[in-house]
């Protein structure tokens, strides 16, 4: 049986690789890694090497400027910024994916990871595994082993690949911070998403079902369905609405989570429209890093398309 996914949805706040907080607007920055790029020069580049591939979705993965997808028969589909390579999968049959800031990871049918795209600080180059689920953050990759151990690599500068000991369900990778859940649904986080951001790592008490990670914020979902969210807060996308949800995604300045009809709630930064959700019922989610825009399936998988909204600098939102 496959495991439910989360979708992260990736807001308008400035990505930037300097000890100041992460403040509004968005600076349009390098192609190296700088959150704030989001590629508003028009140039689209590359909008995928893959092309239409046949079969429904079972998956979809919002990264920076680009979005994968996995099909039903286990392909890979991506569209959107390539500069990169991370529209450039390579051919396996895969059981999951995650998308980065400019990296995609997938797990084929016996666990082993394969990543591709930017490479700069190692985090696409997974170690051999096995692992039941990856997590795709800023420059890092997080694994969960079958026994219950989390393994990391890529950037490590605000030790977020400082994996503490334990017995973990769920692990979320950040801009430059983790969190996991044990297998009591207590949260531990580590490293350390930007200046001013250090609550970031100060989870909340109690036991939790559901886990994300943004920029430099959290949040997870209670025993009863409410969401909690903390650490840095640009634009509101800590403080959610009242309501019992089944998923939770969190953004670069923003997040989002369904209610049981399908139906999306968002919250936060909305400088690309990343809070213009439709008024479909979504599922199908999936745990990512990624820029401005939003990705979910329509309908429950196996779903014939996959519905996105927000920025389109780079043709990410339409596969």
């Amino acid at each position: 049986m496959r495991r439910p996914f989360l979708l992260l949805l990736l807001g308008g706040c400035s990505f930037v690789l300097v000890d100041e907080p992460c403040l509004l607007p968005v600076d349009t920055g390098d192609d190296t890694g700088s959150p704030g790029d989001t590629g508003d020069t028009g140039d689209t580049g590359d909008t995928g090497d893959t092309g239409d591939l046949p079969g429904l979705y079972l998956q979809v993965s919002a990264g920076g400027m680009h979005t994968c997808a996995l099909r039903d028969a286990g392909e890979i589909e991506c569209w959107g910024r390539s500069e990169e390579g991370q529209t450039s999968p390579p051919s396996l049959t895969a059981q999951s994916i995650t998308s980065g800031y400019a990296h995609s990871c997938a797990l084929d049918e016996e666990g082993a990871a394969t990543c591709w795209g930017l490479d700069d600080s190692g985090q696409a180059s997974a170690p051999s595994g096995p692992f039941t689920s990856l997590t795709a953050g800023g420059h890092h990759t997080c694994g969960l082993n079958p026994d219950g151990g989390i393994e990391c690599w890529g950037r490590g500068f605000e030790g977020q690949l400082d994996v503490p000991e334990g017995k973990w369900s769920q692990v979320s990778a950040g801009w430059d911070h983790t969190c996991a859940l044990d297998t009591a649904g207590y949260i531990l986080c580590w490293g350390g998403d930007m200046a001013g951001s250090e609550d970031a790592v100060t989870s909340p008490p109690g036991s939790h079902t559901q886990l994300t990670s943004g920029q430099g914020f959290s949040c997870a979902l209670d025993l009863e369905g409410m969401a909690r969210c903390w650490g840095l807060d640009t634009a509101g996308e800590t403080r959610p609405p009242e309501g019992i949800f089944v998923e939770i995604a969190a953004g670069l300045a923003h997040a989002c989570a369904l209610v049981e009809d399908g139906t999306a709630v968002c919250w936060g930064d909305n400088e690309g429209g990343q809070l213009s959700a439709p008024d479909d019922s979504l599922m199908g989610l999936s745990s990512t890093s990624g820029a401005m825009h939003t990705c979910a399936l329509l309908g429950s998988a196996p779903a014939e398309e996959v519905r996105c909204w927000g920025l389109d600098s780079q043709g990410q939102i339409i596969p």
